[in-house]
């Protein structure tokens, strides 16, 4: 009976050495990108980039990764007989992609906590967010014509008229259209967030439709549609119109 015992306790022991490995891993990272614009009071430049824009939609990239990992092992050795074995495993995983910040889920504010104050004053810094050539279309017609793009651009989409927007001289932000007959044109961002087309500085018409991205440094943000109309903020008001969600947003 000892004997038996014993030959079982050294079965029980063999078969807990058992030995095995494995590894795995996976990752994940998601992005999604859309844009809105605005206006700036420099000259335009021409430069061969690639644009995409409308102001139906906005795209928002975002993106994110994150990771996970854990490990073990067992050993095991034994037998009055002289048996024994050893085991180990191992296993990492990873899972990633966080949503950006949904700049049009704030509620309305001015970010800037600055407006423009100095009335119907001339300048390119004016009434930043209000439609400027439909404005200007009835108070001064040839001003209208004069600027065929105009619009301002926002750090989130729900901006009142008259606040500032987006620093574009100190944050480095254009708007890059491309037109209809494959012209690509880049308009600076102005202080007051504003950014236009003054054909005083350049004679070349605008053949419509165009499409529009707003661009921050390696980020861009791109409106899903060619547009017939320059005047932005006409669709790209506080609360949007014709399709659009809000104001033209800085990636």
């Amino acid at each position: 009976m000892t004997r038996f015992f014993t030959l079982v306790g050294a079965i029980l022991l063999v078969a807990c050495g058992g030995a095995g490995e494995g590894t795995g891993a996976e990752s994940g990272t998601g992005s999604a990108g859309g844009d809105d614009t605005s206006s700036s009071g420099e000259g335009p430049t021409t430069s061969v980039t690639t644009t995409n824009t409308t102001g139906t939609g906005i795209e928002d990239p975002t993106s994110g990764s994150g990771s996970t990992s854990g490990s073990g092992d067992a050993t095991g050795s034994g037998g009055s007989g002289g048996s024994g074995g050893s085991g180990a495993a191992s296993g990492s995983g990873g899972t990633g992609g966080t949503g950006g910040d949904d700049p049009f889920a704030h509620a309305p504010v001015c970010s800037s906590d600055e407006h423009w104050t100095m009335g119907d004053h001339e300048s390119p810094l004016m009434h930043p967010g209000m439609a400027c050539r439909t404005c200007h279309s009835t108070k001064e017609p040839r001003v209208a014509t004069r600027l065929p793009i105009v619009g301002t651009v926002y750090p989130t989409g729900h901006e009142p008229d008259d606040c500032l927007g987006v620093d574009g001289e100190a944050e480095d932000v254009v708007v890059e259209i491309t037109t209809a007959d494959a012209r690509v044109i880049q308009l600076p961002v102005n202080a007051s967030g504003n950014f236009l087309f003054d054909t005083a500085r350049d004679r070349t018409p605008i053949k419509f439709p165009i499409t529009a991205r707003v661009v921050k440094g390696d980020k861009e943000r791109k409106m899903l549609a060619a547009q017939m109309s320059g005047d932005c903020n006409s669709c790209h008001s506080q609360n949007g119109a014709e399709g659009a969600p809000g104001r033209i947003v800085a990636p």
